[in-house]
């Protein structure tokens, strides 16, 4: 009961988020244009660090967007991969939280899976979020309770319920000979989407039964995703089983594992098997 506000104060805040949500929607979108023009002329890139690039655009993009977000909410914190994190930035009851380009590796081959993804974090919980691809103009939104869209169109995710089902993952797990028992008639999708964000949408928007990401992710990487991933009908949890909370001390989380309620579990159980099977103890 402590969580429930009084009637007109909830009413307030419901109007706060759908603007929120809004001014989202706009940023994305501006955002992924931004993103689409600097993919055109070039980007300089270099490595942050082993095996993680970033570029002139991914630096463009997320100064748009604090640039936006920041002006119109002063009051809210911020997190960005882009952006030095300072905690004592996180510590407010609103937070935004950016990932301006993600999958920058591929935004540098010049590849269509790279897209915007923004939340609002609340107490540990997305309860706004857009993902935007600019190169096929799918914009994907969600909001607490709300219920999830593609281009303001429902979506829902799948209703498999057997684990020969088409998924999102990591081709070199799955694709073990140790492992074919555990995950019978697996469909992959090719090419891999570089963005997890993006392979959380394509499970989102019932294109795909589930997507499994085994290492570890940021909450840049999920937080709008997953929130879509929900409002659709799904589950997302980390690699564990765990519920993702955002917007922690530390911002990685154990992989995540998404999928509709019916297959989440079943892929739960092979996957805690097949850890098992490769854990030294």
């Amino acid at each position: 009961m402590g969580w429930l506000l009084p009637a007109g104060e909830a009413l307030e805040a419901d109007l706060a988020l759908l603007q929120d949500l809004a001014l989202l929607k706009d940023v994305a979108r501006e955002a992924g244009e931004l993103a689409l023009d600097w993919m055109r002329r070039g980007a300089r890139a270099w490595d942050k660090s082993h095996n993680n690039p970033v570029t002139e655009a991914d630096i463009a993009v997320n100064d748009l967007i604090a640039k936006r977000l920041r002006g119109a909410r002063p009051e809210y914190g911020w997190l960005s991969e882009e952006t030095r994190d300072n905690p004592a930035d996180r510590t407010q009851g609103k937070v935004w939280v950016v990932d301006p380009i993600d999958g920058t590796k591929a935004f540098v081959k010049g590849d269509t899976g790279f897209c915007v993804a923004i939340a609002r974090i609340d107490k540990g919980q997305a309860v706004a979020g857009v993902v935007y691809n600019p190169n096929f103009d799918e914009l994907l939104h969600a909001r607490r309770h709300g219920g999830a869209f593609l281009n303001d169109r429902p979506i829902r995710v799948t209703q498999t319920s057997h684990v020969g089902c088409r998924m999102v993952g990591q081709p070199d797990v799955f694709a073990r000979a140790d492992a074919a028992t555990r995950w019978p008639g697996m469909g992959l999708i090719s090419p891999m989407p570089n963005a997890v964000a993006w392979r959380l949408c394509l499970v989102a928007a019932g294109r795909w039964d589930a997507a499994v990401a085994l290492n570890p992710k940021n909450d840049w990487d999920l937080a709008a995703a997953v929130l879509l991933v929900q409002e659709a009908g799904g589950i997302a949890t980390d690699r564990d089983g765990q519920p993702l909370v955002f917007n922690q001390a530390s911002v990685l989380q154990r992989g995540v594992v998404a999928a509709g309620a019916a297959l989440h579990p079943l892929i739960m159980e092979r996957l805690q098997n097949l850890l098992a099977s490769q854990d030294p103890t």
